[in-house]
């Protein structure tokens, strides 16, 4: 199993963490930070960034990308 680390746009309270973390969870084991704005996933297959971001379109206005760690 992979972990890999998102930043998230658009959360703004708990319940958008709420409806971020429900949308995720159909497509992986996930933890929603609000502050900051992450997302962890644990995956058994790659997931691409595009489906990720297919999954929250649903649900509103988030936005989801790659980590950039230095």
């Amino acid at each position: 199993m992979k972990k890999k680390r998102y930043e998230l746009g658009g959360l703004t309270c708990g319940g958008c963490v709420n409806t971020v973390n429900k949308a995720l969870l159909e497509i992986s084991d996930v933890t929603v930070h609000l502050n900051p704005p992450t997302a962890e996933l644990m995956m058994n297959k790659p997931v691409t960034l595009e489906v990720l971001q297919a999954q929250l379109k649903k649900v509103g206005q988030f936005t989801i990308s790659e980590l950039v760690t230095q």
